[in-house]
């Protein structure tokens, strides 16, 4: 495994131990922190600028290691994690975002009623900086089926109006928290 895998996987890993804290916070009290966010961008820009100077220190360049996709990773064991380029990211950024703020402005609109917060928004922004726009796709349709899924079971679970009163999922009881579907729709997407 070369010094650039290394650095990839170790990256990576800090995602996904960010992600899991995300998930929690969001799980309790129902919102993702500017800070958490801000500190996965900043561990993407960290990543991006390790490989540049890992690249020019085997001779392949700065630039040309900053702007190529990552290494590829884990593919001796049988579970390759393709690397996103630079690019790759910024457009996995801006598709996933901007979409998603089109769509939940588009839906707030229509029904009047509250979509997706804006710190879920942010946060796919930036897992698509890690994922690029096919695999941040990936990851948005895992995240939304695993989310719907859940809620029609506790939807199911829950007390009828015709049946006496028992306990109520307290994770429907209010909105529901999206960063732990984004975050198992990110495993799954690095393994697509």
């Amino acid at each position: 495994m070369t010094y650039v895998s290394v650095v990839t996987l170790v990256a990576y890993g800090l995602l996904i131990a960010v992600l899991v804290a995300v998930a929690v916070k969001d799980w309790r009290t129902r919102r993702i922190p500017n800070g958490m966010v801000g500190l996965l961008g900043l561990l993407w820009v960290v990543w991006r600028c390790v490989l540049g100077f890992a690249g020019k220190h085997m001779g392949l360049g700065f630039w040309s290691t900053l702007l190529s996709p990552a290494p590829e990773v884990l593919g001796r064991i049988g579970l390759p994690i393709y690397g996103v380029s630079l690019s790759g990211g910024v457009l996995g950024a801006l598709v996933l975002g901007g979409g998603m703020l089109v769509l939940s402005a588009a839906y707030e609109l229509v029904t009047k009623r509250e979509s997706f917060g804006g710190g879920d928004i942010k946060l796919m922004a930036v897992i698509g900086l890690f994922l690029g726009w096919e695999r941040g796709l990936v990851c948005l349709l895992v995240a939304c089926v695993l989310s719907v899924g859940y809620a029609l079971v506790a939807a199911a679970r829950s007390p009828r109006d015709d049946q006496p009163e028992g306990p109520r999922d307290p994770f429907l009881a209010r909105t529901m928290p999206f960063a732990p579907f984004i975050a198992a729709g990110t495993v799954v997407a690095f393994l697509f």
